[in-house]
Order: C-alpha cells, then structure tokens, then sequence
C-alpha cells in the first residue's frame, strides 16, 4: 500500500532541527535575521523555542523594501 498523505513537518526540516539542536549548547548568541518588510511574521518559532535564554541577534534584511514607518514602529515597540 502506498502512502500518498502530505506531511505536514518534512525531512529537511527535522534534519535542520536536530542539527541546531546538537550546535545550540555550543554557541554563546544567537543570530537571527528576518525579514524587514514582515519582522514578525518571518520568526521562526521553532529558533525561539530551541534558544531556550540563549541571547538573541535580530537583524532585519531588505530595510530598503520595507515601509519606513512600519520598520519605525516596529523597532520601537
């Protein structure tokens, strides 16, 4: 019988989850970078719930796309 359902969590997702969780007790900060336009949206949860009280780098990439009043705000809050 062949198996046609979607899986929801794929092999290279718990392949990268393993590798971060073997690296974690290694590093002294983490370093995230999300997207400027949407900083919220593209965490990942999964680096907020490995990280534990790790210290956390955020960096914001393509500051240029984003709307400067939305990224003023965001940055403020």
């Amino acid at each position: 019988m062949v198996n046609n359902s979607i899986q929801w969590f794929p092999g290279h997702m718990h392949k990268a989850r393993k590798e971060i969780e073997e690296v974690i007790p290694q590093v002294d900060v983490i370093i995230e970078v999300l997207d400027a336009r949407i900083p919220f949206s593209s965490e990942n949860p999964m680096i907020s719930e490995l990280r534990g009280d790790k210290p956390v780098v955020k960096v914001l990439n393509k500051r240029d796309l984003a709307d400067p009043e939305k990224l003023s705000y965001g940055l403020n809050t």
